[in-house]
């Protein structure tokens, strides 16, 4: 079979096609931004879709990144007659750890060991077993005294505990200061009974106090 293409009734088909599709688009410059338009929202949608991706990766990288920090409550005392702040770790007594790992919320640790350091280590630390009422004390009574703070003569954070009580014949007041303390001693207001426990309780110093 021998197949005959009449040339130039295809030349006239594909004129026609050509002449519909620029009266639609207006010129083939037209159809070319067309094109490029569609190029362009495709690619601004993958710019998107990649953007959002990475945000979302962030995100996740952040919500997933170990913490290297822990919380421990901070514990008021008076060091020379101002408010100092203090935090335990150890404790060489276990009943005294439990007591500040219940009141504080952060576990103490029973450290008996503390006991064995030397006096020369450790500085004077008061805790009060009557008079004024006090919340957040460790005894319930007045905040506790400590004899230093970092830098001066005489601190560790080795405290070595006396319970203070105040006599039946004495006014109890707010003292502020070891030395307070040892004149109250002194004219028999009060009694310091020491032990031998100590505690791991460092002062907290803040940077914009240096």
């Amino acid at each position: 079979m021998e197949i005959t293409l009449n040339v130039p009734k295809i030349c006239y088909l594909l004129s026609a096609v050509l002449i519909i599709m620029v009266s639609i688009l207006g010129s083939p410059p037209l159809l070319h931004e067309a094109m490029s338009q569609g190029q362009v929202k495709n690619n601004r949608n993958s710019n998107s879709t990649s953007s959002s991706s990475s945000i979302q990766a962030e995100s996740s990288n952040k919500n997933t990144a170990p913490l290297n920090s822990v919380s421990i409550k901070l514990s008021e005392g008076y060091v020379n007659g101002k408010i100092a702040f203090f935090i335990a770790t150890d404790a060489s007594d276990n009943q005294v750890a439990e007591s500040i790992t219940k009141n504080t919320g952060f576990k103490v640790n029973f450290a008996p060991g503390l006991a064995l350091t030397p006096a020369s280590a450790r500085q004077q630390g008061y805790d009060f077993v009557n008079g004024i009422k006090t919340n957040g004390s460790p005894m319930g009574f007045q905040l506790g005294i400590a004899s230093a703070l970092p830098g001066e003569k005489g601190y560790s954070p080795l405290n070595q505990l006396n319970f203070v009580k105040w006599n039946a014949n004495a006014t109890a007041r707010i003292l502020k200061s070891a030395a307070e303390v040892m004149t109250a001693e002194k004219n028999g207001e009060l009694s310091v009974a020491k032990t031998n426990i100590v505690i791991n309780s460092p002062a907290i110093v803040s940077m914009s106090n240096k």
